[in-house]
């Protein structure tokens, strides 16, 4: 496929990282911007391990779930691809990535797919995560490591939106090669910056930080260098994350949370029920500052959380404690667990998923329920064809809707000794 050429095709399906599924004349090819059904115009641009891509130029025959985004730099930034769709055809489309993964596993067919959407499509996101080139500050183009400014990003919460100004404004002209920016919201209105720099940084950055940290809408500011070993840091950088009922989750700087607080509240009372830890052993893994580990604490007899972040599990047993809670939390590989005999298996891995735990044989067959978080569908199919190999099926299948707009999905699935 040298050279650039037009052609014409018919989407057949969105695949998991947004771009179209396009069936032409000469074979398959993806692309950003199109939807299922949608005949369409576009240009191939390059052939990369047997994968074409291409360009939209055109869409001849647009689908009836095809509306304008509300956002103009959409094209441009491609981190909410489907935000061109209505909301049921990408619930369609995220429900079509569950169903793919757990295809032809025992139990799949006999079990229905439920559905949490988000009670918010815009200004949902408490974190967001930029970059810097230069004096650009923003997100990366589609595609492309090229950082891109836009003019504002609809998905996040105003404080983010309100943060990233005042990063723009106070850092822009001091920071130096490159690096990512984490912004994460704490309490209700403020927000914890953390930045990440992949070169050496000079003098003025750290004024300019101590200058950002004095702005309303910043809590903190933490800034960490590739070469350097302690990071620098001005006011508060520990995140509160406010839960339904007043309470509070306390983690430190960078520490991970989801990014919608209504859906994650949902996501937790899923977990626990799902679980039904009351009076039994739970393993609890990549149990992070506790978003889950509070809820099973509550009713288990015993649980044992396991995280490879030692702030986190710190933050964890802080949280536990403030709840008056017991658990044992281990700082360790959650691949390789603590030895002991557990009624319940509750995990939930970063998106490379658990394939070295699965392929385990001390671990499993061993819990009578298995309860699965998953961010990608594509290591949730390898690790459930891995988990049902040994005796297990899948009882139960949740989609939630963490990340409106986008083609990403939080999964929930249960798994039961057959």
């Amino acid at each position: 496929m040298s050279g650039k050429r037009s052609v014409e095709g018919v989407v057949r399906a969105v695949g998991r990282g947004g771009d179209a599924v396009v069936e032409t004349p000469n074979g398959v090819v993806l692309v950003p911007g199109a939807l299922p059904g949608e005949r369409v115009e576009l240009t191939l641009t390059s052939s990369k391990r047997g994968v074409a891509r291409g360009h939209l130029t055109r869409v001849l025959q647009p689908s009836e779930e095809r509306h304008e985004p509300p956002c103009s730099d959409a094209a441009r930034c491609g981190g909410c691809p489907l935000m061109i769709a209505s909301s049921s055809l990408q619930r369609d489309i995220k429900q079509s990535f569950l169903r793919e993964a757990c295809r032809g596993l025992p139990g799949a067919n006999d079990t229905q797919i439920e559905w949490v959407a988000s009670t918010r499509e815009l200004a949902y996101r408490r974190r967001a995560r930029l970059a810097w080139h230069g004096d650009i500050i923003g997100y990366r183009q589609l595609h492309s490591k090229r950082v891109i400014d836009i003019g504002e990003c609809s998905v996040l919460m105003k404080p983010l939106r309100q943060g990233w100004d005042e990063v723009r404004d106070c850092l822009a002209s001091s920071l130096r090669g490159s690096g990512d920016i984490q912004l994460q919201l704490t309490g209700a209105d403020r927000i914890v910056v953390d930045l990440h720099a992949e070169d050496d940084q000079t003098a003025p950055l750290f004024e300019a930080c101590d200058a950002l940290c004095k702005r309303p809408v910043i809590a903190g500011v933490t800034l960490r260098t590739r070469n350097a070993g302690r990071p620098a840091t001005w006011g508060t950088t520990d995140v509160a994350i406010q839960l339904e009922g007043g309470n509070t989750l306390e983690g430190p700087a960078g520490a991970f949370s989801q990014a919608n607080d209504g859906v994650n509240a949902r996501l937790v009372d899923a977990v626990v029920e799902l679980a039904e830890p009351a009076g039994l052993r739970v393993l609890e893994l990549h149990c992070g500052i506790g978003n889950f580990t509070v809820g099973l604490a509550a009713q288990a007899k015993t649980l044992v959380a396991v995280e490879n972040d030692p702030r986190a599990a710190e933050a964890c047993q802080g949280n536990l404690r403030r709840r008056g809670l017991r658990a044992r939390v281990a700082v360790g590989d959650a691949n390789q667990p603590p030895k002991g005999r557990y009624d319940v298996l509750v995990l939930d891995p970063p998106r490379q998923g658990a394939r070295a735990l699965f392929e385990r044989n001390d671990v499993l067959p061993g819990p009578k329920r298995v309860v699965y978080v998953s961010c990608d569908t594509a290591t949730l199919a390898r690790d459930l064809q891995l988990a049902t190999a040994k005796g297990y099926r899948i009882d139960r299948l949740i989609g939630f809707d963490m990340f409106p707009q986008t083609a990403h999905l939080e999964s929930l699935v249960r798994l039961v000794r057959a």
